[in-house]
């Protein structure tokens, strides 16, 4: 049996963390070394995700509207420097309502 947590880890976080990655880089004028940062991983990652080597599944994110609203204030409070790794969970509890199992 996969947890919900589980298939959000998988599947979902590397999509989203792609488009946020690209988000940062073309709408706020972040560098890669900058981004890498603000997410926490590298930034031979965030290349990958820029590059869509990582996170290939981006449009399944915009299968729900409400979807690039979150994508836009995830991205916007992690410019702002606003963001805590706790109110990813906020975010993904709404996410996790949008997209089905069957989404993923």
């Amino acid at each position: 049996m996969k947890f919900p947590c589980e298939e959000m880890a998988n599947k979902i976080l590397p999509a989203l963390r792609a488009e946020i990655a690209i988000k940062l880089a073309k709408e706020y004028n972040k560098r890669q070394v900058e981004i890498s940062k603000l997410l926490g991983i590298t930034q031979g990652a965030v290349s990958h995700y820029i590059s869509s080597f990582r996170g290939k599944d981006r449009e399944k994110l915009y299968k729900h509207p409400e979807m690039e609203k979150y994508i836009d204030e995830i991205t916007r409070e992690i410019a702002e420097g606003n963001f805590e790794s706790e109110d990813f969970c906020k975010y993904c509890n709404k996410i996790k309502k949008l997209i089905s199992s069957s989404d993923i």
